[in-house]
């Protein structure tokens, strides 16, 4: 990530527009490059899924993600979404 980008990405965590498990899923989001599922959120986290796919879909109604592609999970084998963080939500 530029400097420029780290900033902005500060910048929208410390906004308030976002709750304190939205700023923890976005920073995981980030933490693994931009993109990530739910699952490897959840894992990442070491938290339940349920507590990730409900700050997804807050981050995805907040214009902060999007979901990219549905990707195979390897545990399961299951189809899952993949979601990527907006490659302009730091040119804002």
């Amino acid at each position: 990530m530029k400097d420029t980008s780290i900033m902005a990405f500060a910048e929208l965590l410390e906004s308030g527009q976002l709750n304190k498990m939205e700023k923890k899923v976005l920073q995981a989001f980030a933490d693994l490059g931009g993109k990530a599922t739910n699952y490897q959120i959840a894992e990442y986290l070491k938290l339940p899924i349920n507590q990730i796919t409900g700050r997804t879909n807050a981050l995805v109604k907040k214009n902060t993600m999007y979901a990219y592609d549905r990707v195979r999970n390897t545990v399961t084998g299951k189809l899952n979404w993949e979601f990527r963080i907006y490659p302009d939500l730091f040119n804002q």
